[in-house]
């Protein structure tokens, strides 16, 4: 073809009329078919040095954990690589590279290229970064798990000595009715010794019937025996009451508040002595006016502390359980992030343990979450904190259901 057109210098002549020269197209590089190929500038179009990048980066993971590749794939992000180095790349070759890289990030997911570069090229703020995120969760565990065991063993402490009190009380009450019945009524008055009993020293093994004598058939330590019994659960019931009193946001009136310092007039109060001076219905009759103080004190500080701890245990504890359970999803998720190095950062997941509290506050609610598993409740609302996921499947299931009969279940005559 002629050069004849052209201005010197190689300049196109100018349109006719005095328009813009006309503008040479861009390079064109033909085919093996003899079709041309459109070569693009890597300086101009600078997203496919980091696309390039990016491929390359993914497919040595690859390599390097061994997932396999397709060769197709892998060609096409060397013969990238191979033209880029000439500063110049072809819209195909371009083309297949981002294909390339989209396969490549569906094959190592969950790794992704901010995650291998934030492990790879900045070692410094992932390992400062991991430390921060170790820390938060060793936080989050104490601050859940600590709480958990002081409420727990309070809780059980608790219950163990409530039901001694109520044993105690169930002993007491029989061996009460027991004695009155072989007793007969008896007076809270001292009967005056006489003058024999005045000289006579009993042993620490005799009781003083008074002026009548054991009922046919009962011998005296039998009776002797019933009273010690019914003494020593007098002082178990104070003892249980006043060791759970303390255990109360707020106490209870303690009939003895007065005396429980002075050790000897406690014993006074709760135990019987040996050799009786009084007629020994006289002397029931004053310790059962005793023992009626003690079980008050002991039935009220059993029923409040059973309101206040019910309720924490119906209430508090599973949201507790769920919130730990959730961060033992969260350790666990940590570390497999750490191990197959999809890790970005900043990993805190915050809303997780949200929903988390919201599922262990409301599981109670529902009786068929676990399907069917024989569960405590504890254990389902740690279930529930780990596999958010599942419970909300659940709720989803159950909203379907009322959707599928928003009327309810059908009336019948």
């Amino acid at each position: 073809m002629s050069d004849a057109g052209n201005l010197p210098g190689g300049q196109p002549p100018p349109k006719p009329g005095g328009g813009n020269p006309v503008v040479a197209p861009p390079p064109q590089n033909a085919g093996a078919g003899g079709t041309a190929k459109v070569l693009l500038d890597l300086e101009s179009v600078k997203y496919l040095s980091h696309k390039l990048e990016q491929a390359e980066l993914l497919l040595g993971y690859a390599a390097e954990v061994g997932i396999e590749v397709k060769e197709a794939t892998r060609n096409d992000v060397l013969k990238a690589r191979a033209e880029s180095a000439g500063g110049k790349m072809t819209e195909e070759t371009a083309a297949d590279l981002l294909t390339a890289l989209t396969t490549l990030a569906a094959n190592v997911r969950p790794v992704t290229v901010s995650s291998l570069k934030f492990c790879v090229d900045d070692a410094a703020a992932y390992e400062k970064e991991t430390e921060k995120t170790i820390r938060y969760y060793l936080i989050l565990v104490v601050l859940c798990a600590f709480p958990i065991v002081i409420c727990s063993l309070l809780t059980f402490v608790f219950n163990h000595f409530a039901e001694k009190i109520k044993d105690e009380i169930k002993t007491a009450n029989d061996l009460a009715v027991k004695l009155q019945a072989e007793l007969g009524p008896g007076t809270t008055n001292d009967v005056p010794a006489t003058n024999a009993l005045e000289t006579e020293k009993l042993s620490d093994d005799q009781i003083w019937w008074g002026a009548t004598t054991p009922p046919r058939g009962l011998d005296n330590k039998d009776v002797f025996h019933d009273l010690q019994d019914f003494a020593v659960a007098m002082r178990e019931i104070d003892e249980y009451a006043g060791l759970l009193n303390h255990m109360l946001p707020k106490s209870q009136p303690d009939p003895f508040s007065q005396t429980r310092t002075n050790r000897e007039a406690m014993r006074e109060k709760l135990e019987f002595k040996p050799g009786f001076m009084i007629r020994l219905s006289n002397e029931f009759a004053k310790k059962f006016l005793v023992y009626q103080h003690v079980r008050a004190f002991g039935e009220s500080v059993q029923e409040n502390g059973s309101v206040f701890y019910g309720a924490f245990a119906t209430y508090i504890l599973p949201i507790l359980y769920a919130l730990l359970g959730a961060s033992a999803y969260l350790l666990r998720l940590y570390e497999d992030q750490i191990k197959n190095r999809s890790y970005v950062g900043g990993g805190r997941n915050p809303a997780h343990l949200v929903v988390a509290g919201i599922g262990g506050m409301v599981v109670g609610l529902f009786n068929n979450v676990t399907q069917g598993v024989g569960i405590g409740p504890f254990a389902e609302a740690f279930l529930v904190g780990y596999a958010v996921d599942v419970f909300f499947t659940f709720l989803e299931g159950l909203l379907q259901m009322f959707k599928r009969n928003p009327s309810g279940p059908a009336k019948t005559n």
